[in-house]
């Protein structure tokens, strides 16, 4: 007796079952999806860009995540300089507080059941429908011997 072929992989014996395709494809896609999310985290924070008052006194260096990287004040003296450091560092803190924050409430979404019911859902729908059937080889036992002429009816009398 031959084993159930499993949807989400190969059978028992190894074999590769229809859906191998169709998951290889879902994986790939959300590979290529991890990889572009990945790149434009990194690039959210690395990327910098800096501005400048309309009198040139105040320039300021932030990354498009919010980051302040740096604030300089012309002609600013050394307590001036050390006030501006030390409210950069409290923004800092603050914003690494604030993604703490947010992290722990998605987690605690992530976690709910009906969330993890609905990505279930999701994964099994993505693996059902990205599934492509193999191509139809015609059999050889599909040749009429007895049609002599093309095009001309079988049934019709002549």
């Amino acid at each position: 007796m031959r084993p159930l072929r499993n949807r989400y992989g190969p059978n028992e014996q190894g074999a590769p079952t229809m859906t191998d395709h169709g998951s290889a494809r879902t994986r790939s896609l959300l590979d290529t999806i991890a990889e572009d999310t990945e790149r434009l985290q990194t690039a959210i924070t690395s990327r910098t860009t800096t501005a400048t008052s309309a009198d040139g006194w105040i320039t300021v260096e932030v990354s498009a995540d919010g980051t302040v990287h740096n604030c300089r004040i012309a002609n600013a003296d050394e307590h001036t300089n050390q006030l501006v450091a030390e409210l950069l560092e409290l923004i800092g803190q603050a914003r690494t507080t604030a993604q703490q924050t947010i992290r722990a409430e998605l987690e605690a979404v992530a976690d709910n059941d009906d969330v993890r019911a609905i990505r279930d859902a999701t994964r099994d729908a993505l693996a059902r429908t990205t599934t492509t059937p193999p191509p139809l080889t015609p059999s050889d036992d599909s040749w009429d011997d007895d049609y002599e002429y093309l095009g001309k009816s079988r049934i019709a009398a002549d």
